[in-house]
């Protein structure tokens, strides 16, 4: 089973500065607090086109019944994140943490100029191999994605209006 991810945020700013704030893990760290994320790095490495990070988020939202056998009392993920700031994009791949199936959504975020500022596109995949609750499952990772992309975005909007 896959299901597509397409998320869209504007953004008043030039794409070179959100991705500036995006790609900082200090700022990371502070804009995973304020969405009640839990966050541990695992890795970072510095690369020439933008630092990677590997790291660990678990969500504070309760999982439904049906999935608590597969993830546990909240969903957490190991997500790798590879910018690139001259192309103001990243590369990421989302592995949840979910037993006895395999489970991955990946896919490229990337930061454009729309004219009044800049729109962050997330495009991507989460695929799920679990028979009977797989859907449900894609369905709940998909829904934290977009949950947190759109706190995301409204933090960052929040953020930049007060610090410029």
């Amino acid at each position: 089973m896959t299901t597509e991810i397409m998320i869209e945020d504007r953004f008043v700013c030039d794409p070179q500065k959100l991705m500036e704030l995006l790609s900082d893990n200090a700022f990371d760290d502070e804009l995973m607090k304020a969405l009640e994320m839990g966050k541990e790095l695992l890795g970072e490495e510095k690369k020439s086109a933008g630092p990677e990070y590997r790291i660990r988020l678990t969500s504070a939202e309760p999982i439904p019944a049906i999935a608590k056998k597969f993830v546990g009392e909240h969903l957490s993920y190991v997500e790798t994140r590879t910018w690139n700031k001259s192309a103001c994009s990243n590369q990421w791949v989302i592995i949840p943490e979910v037993k006895g199936a395999s489970v991955e959504a990946k896919g490229t975020t990337e930061i454009v100029a729309d004219g009044h500022g800049c729109v962050r596109r997330t495009k991507g995949k989460v695929t799920v191999n679990l028979p009977l609750v797989g859907k449900k499952i894609e369905e709940m990772v998909l829904q934290s994605i977009t949950d947190t992309f759109k706190k995301n975005a409204a933090y960052c909007r929040d953020y930049l209006e007060k610090n410029g």
